[in-house]
């Protein structure tokens, strides 16, 4: 499906699948894996139409796993921001010699290999732009993009920031701070998620969301 054709209902028709099961599917899987191979063997070659199927083929799965991140930071229905986000994750594939694409080792389904693209594009674009609506100083995750900047103390509190954030995580429910982690540190999929804890799809979005909204309570009740 081209992009200019992706609309809000259209994220809901293609999801990370779920892991198969022995017999049937995995001779399914093992079939995927080679389609697969072949693709990024095509796109590595500079195939235009190779490019044309991986969009035609993923762009829906990639474009919803930058709508689930975008619900976590409540930009769930600013879908331009997520036609943004969703354009940067391409553009991340393609970046330094298609440096993402070479390093595809067919471990995994081509489609959770860009699930996990996308959730951490998305992840740090959106952190990004809510700092910079309110003002705050960039993280350690985009010191790549300005070393010059960086000073010893602000190294110091960034690093102090970010333990008092994992302080706040270990005081979260133990359902919400699982997913908290799965998602966010192991930068595991929903699908992964979901069979991990055996709890359905649907759920984690929400459960994360709570769980935003409660440290940011709890962050705002520290600095008032």
């Amino acid at each position: 499906m081209p992009i200019d054709r992706w609309t809000p209902e259209t994220i809901e028709q293609q999801r990370l699948p779920t892991r198969t099961g022995i017999g049937s599917g995995d001779r399914k899987s093992s079939e995927l894996s080679v389609v697969d191979a072949e693709l990024i063997d095509d796109l590595l070659g500079g195939s235009g139409e190779a490019w044309e199927k991986l969009i035609d083929r993923y762009g829906a799965l990639v474009r919803s796993r930058v709508a689930d991140v975008a619900a976590v930071f409540q930009r769930g229905r600013d879908w331009s921001t997520i036609d943004d986000v969703t354009a940067e994750v391409f553009a991340t594939l393609l970046a330094r010699d298609a440096a993402a694409l070479r390093a595809f080792r067919n471990q995994s389904s081509l489609a959770t290999y860009l699930a996990v693209i996308a959730t951490r594009v998305a992840r740090r674009v959106m952190a990004k732009l809510v700092r910079h609506s309110h003002g705050q100083r960039d993280s350690l995750d985009d010191l790549d993009d300005r070393p010059s900047a960086v000073d010893p103390e602000s190294l110091l509190i960034d690093r102090e920031e970010r333990d008092r954030l994992l302080t706040l995580v270990d005081r979260l429910p133990q359902r919400q701070k699982d997913l908290v982690v799965a998602f966010y540190r192991e930068q595991q999929t929903y699908a992964e998620i979901s069979h991990r804890f055996d709890i359905p799809i649907g759920s984690i979005g929400t459960t994360l969301r709570r769980a935003e909204e409660r440290l940011r309570q709890w962050i705002d009740d520290e600095t008032e």
